[in-house]
């Protein structure tokens, strides 16, 4: 891309660097110092988004994966070296070209899910998945626009050298349901086109963790019935002129200490709503414009980002099994069947998230050349994490009886009186009274606290709310061979009508 626009802080921070195409955390919090406009709950401006109370847990969270990159044992998961020029270069902007590249990136994604506790959503390795899914069907962009294919290819070789972070904006904002979507006020859309690129005006909603990345990925593929104006595909730099970032309601406490609060103490994706206002935007970052057919292909574009948030949950999942035997093993109560089976059905949640994100794998498939997982393994599996989400939620919260209500924080465990008498009173097996209650603290912050119902809700939206998603296996899962055989075997027209 020939503007480079949004870059010259990244650049600057990478200056010197002895690997130019990965970050270190250091980097990562200088290059966001860029300008970019952000406005926190209280209404103030942002000066510094690294050092802000409402995003410098978050910053420093996220800066702590771009470390990994360097760290000897994770290295060669989170990273890989381009054979071509023999640089290294992060995972997630390696475009797979064959099912190892896939089974890396898994590996990348449980690095990353363990080391946040799979409460960031949008980590690093995320950011690409919106552009590569552009890539996997670059070459209906292709007959749009030749011009549009080559800026997908250009911003993820433009990303994978710059080891940036991004966000997907998919949704337009909520508004009245009764007004024509090509009538509302707040659709994002261009109200300007010019030579070298095009104005915006409008807003997208849930940028969740746009306030600190790069760049977001921009598509207005759920959104049928748009004008042509509005019918947009694009990435942006976060830090464009009139673009500004309004921060929602903090749901974690900036002050909160790691034992009182072991997840939430460790910050959030702080969601964010994005206003327009006179944008100016190169063309070198349109995907496309006035293209109506590729509103339809949210299912499509979202090929690889749908497997990686499936293969988060799957490890999530995996936490939730530990936490729920955790729970059982410092209480003691293995020996009842009905503790047994809840924590069966946790592990069963667990297995199936597995079982569809490694088939989607093995069964993996190839579009514009580059190797994607199968969509008929991930659909169906993804609809069932969001159905049984929050029974899972429940099981843990009913594990831990009054665990959940009879919680101390830890001034009280150092009191000079009333530490000692909770130790004497309320030990747990194998564990003392403050380590059994760390213990529920962890599962506050996991299943009930307001940053709990942020991350289920996030889960709902993000892997798409299940209507949407059962609407999707219906549409696309491929049962047309059962449906010749069946109608084979009882001598009935073999052809389909479809109404």
């Amino acid at each position: 891309m020939a503007t480079e626009l949004g870059l010259h802080q990244v650049k600057q921070a990478l200056k010197g660097s002895k690997e130019p195409h990965l970050m270190t955390g250091a980097q990562y919090k200088e290059s966001l110092r860029d300008g970019r406009r952000i406005i926190d709950a209280n209404g103030e401006a942002v000066d510094d988004v690294t050092t802000h109370p409402q995003l410098a847990r978050a910053v420093d969270n996220v800066a702590g994966l771009f470390d990994l990159q360097f760290d000897p044992a994770h290295r060669d998961v989170l990273t890989y070296v381009d054979p071509d020029d023999g640089g290294r270069y992060a995972i997630g902007w390696q475009v797979p070209t064959n099912k190892e590249h896939l089974r890396q990136k898994l590996a990348a994604i449980r690095i990353l899910t363990l080391k946040t506790m799979g409460i960031f959503g949008r980590p690093p390795d995320y950011g690409s998945m919106m552009a590569l899914g552009f890539l996997a069907v670059n070459d209906k962009i292709e007959k749009e626009n030749p011009e549009f294919a080559q800026n997908v290819r250009d911003f993820v070789k433009l990303s994978s050298a710059h080891n940036l972070m991004s966000t997907d904006l998919i949704p337009d904002i909520q508004a009245d349901r009764r007004i024509p979507a090509s009538e509302k006020p707040g659709r994002l859309r261009v109200v300007e086109e010019r030579d070298d690129g095009v104005v915006l005006y409008g807003a997208k909603p849930c940028g969740s963790i746009g306030s600190i990345s790069h760049f977001c990925t921009l598509s207005t593929a759920l959104s049928p019935g748009l004008d042509e104006a509005a019918c947009l595909w694009a990435v942006l730099p976060v830090n464009l002129e009139g673009l500004s970032l309004l921060l929602r309601e903090p749901v974690t406490d900036p002050n909160s200490n790691w034992e009182d609060h072991p997840l939430d103490s460790r910050g959030e994706e702080i969601d964010n709503l994005l206003i327009f206002d006179n944008v100016f935007l190169p063309r070198e970052y349109l995907v496309s414009f006035k293209n109506k057919e590729l509103l339809g292909l949210y299912h499509e574009s979202g090929v690889v980002g749908f497997w990686h948030i499936l293969a988060r949950l799957a490890v999530r999942a995996e936490l939730f099994a530990g936490a729920a035997q955790t729970i059982v093993d410092i209480l003691g109560i293995s020996k009842i069947q009905s503790v047994r089976e809840a924590v069966s059905e946790i592990i069963k949640y667990a297995a199936i998230l597995k079982a569809g994100i490694v088939a989607a794998v093995e069964d993996a498939e190839v579009w514009n050349g580059m190797t994607v997982p199968n969509l008929e393994y991930v659909t169906p599996v993804r609809l069932y994490s969001i159905e049984e989400y929050p029974r899972i939620m429940h099981l843990l919260r009913d594990l831990c009886g009054q665990g959940m209500v009879s919680r101390w924080p830890a001034a009280i465990w150092d009191h000079p009186e009333f530490g000692p008498k909770l130790e004497e009173f309320a030990p747990g097996v194998g564990v003392t009274g403050r380590e059994k209650n760390r213990v529920f603290n962890f599962i506050w912050d996991l299943a009930c606290s307001s940053h709990a119902n942020r991350v289920a809700m996030f889960e709902n939206t993000n892997a798409t709310p299940r209507a949407f998603v059962s609407e999707e296996l219906y549409q696309h899962y491929d049962r047309d061979e059962a449906c010749r055989v069946i109608r084979d075997y009882l001598k009935i027209n073999p052809d389909r009508v479809i109404i």
